[in-house]
């Protein structure tokens, strides 16, 4: 397996309360307002130290290659201008992020394509920006593992 078939397999999982799941193929510059709440894939900054290693070899003993990879996961709940404010948003949200916890461990290894359960290693509720667009929503950071021999 590989990386861009994990990203295929993540857009794959059905979220309850979320309409669109974004692949990093189909990534619109703009997110339609019928396409939400949506969830878009992307990379993680790196913050530094052990724990971020971003796309990186950690060890490498002449068999096998174990790289890990930082992934984002947005979800866009609706636009932040909107007559709502995030108090009101705010339990829908956690509704969401609930329902993508049990999504996600029902199949932590991307239907195989990782050889680690993914970990979650932060979830931020908040106001993210997409294509211009500041949006109610959460952000879900991962660590993917993967061997490659």
């Amino acid at each position: 397996m590989t990386w861009r078939t994990a990203f295929t397999n993540l857009a794959a999982i059905s979220v309850t309360g979320v309409t669109t799941r974004y692949d990093l193929s189909a990534l619109p510059n703009t997110l339609p307002a019928a396409e939400l709440p949506a969830l878009v894939p992307g990379f993680a900054a790196s913050a530094g130290g052990a724990d971020s290693e971003g796309l990186s070899t950690l060890v490498y003993d002449g068999s096998v290659w174990r790289s890990t990879l930082a992934v984002e996961h947005i979800l866009c709940y609706q636009p932040s201008w909107s007559d709502a404010g995030l108090a009101t948003v705010l339990p829908n949200i956690i509704t969401v992020v609930d329902n993508y916890l049990a999504a996600i461990k029902a199949n932590g290894k991307l239907s195989g394509a990782l050889d680690e359960d993914l970990q979650i290693t932060r979830i931020e509720p908040g106001v993210f920006d997409y294509g211009g667009v500041r949006y109610y929503g959460a952000r879900f950071t991962h660590r993917w593992v993967r061997i490659v021999t």
